[in-house]
């Protein structure tokens, strides 16, 4: 089973963005109305995970992801795939993790689970680092660690 999952694993991540490549553009808006597009984040690292609010990996990283957030002071955007959750439960969700960056559907423009379609996500998180020009220096199927991710902010071009 374990071989099985590894497997499974291995393919969905040959499938998403990979590292090297431009991510996809996007365009969605946060609580207030702001629009955010890829080319908001120019010029500086970010880390995009696509989660849910019932994923158990995801409830379970969150803190220490927030904790980075706070320390790092680069953007964290957060993006639910999941379509069952709604706007209210999104923002009710991040009410315990001020630094993140909840991105929601954009009349007009994106929603979210087209966005992680875009970024060819499959199941919960996925996390996705990138640098200032958009590219995407390393991608996460599944639990991350916090000194990989350090590294990964380092390569993007995190400086203290």
């Amino acid at each position: 089973m374990n071989r099985w999952l590894a497997t499974l694993v291995l393919f969905a991540v040959t499938l998403a963005t990979s590292p090297g490549q431009m991510a996809p553009d996007f365009r969605l808006r946060d609580a207030s109305g702001k629009v955010y597009t890829l080319a908001s984040f120019k010029g500086q690292p970010v880390v995009i995970t696509f989660w849910a609010s019932w994923c158990p990996i995801c409830r379970a990283e969150f803190p220490k992801l927030h904790q980075l957030a706070q320390e790092y002071k680069v953007p964290f955007v957060v993006i639910s795939r999941e379509p069952r959750d709604s706007n209210q439960v999104v923002l009710e969700y991040m009410r315990v993790y001020p630094k993140f960056l909840p991105l929601l559907a954009q009349p007009g423009g994106d929603t979210p689970v087209a966005v992680a379609n875009r970024f060819k996500t499959l199941g919960h998180p996925w996390t996705f680092v990138l640098d200032g020009q958009g590219k995407v220096v390393n991608v996460y199927a599944g639990k991350v660690e916090i000194e990989s991710l350090k590294d990964d902010l380092a390569l993007a071009g995190y400086q203290e």
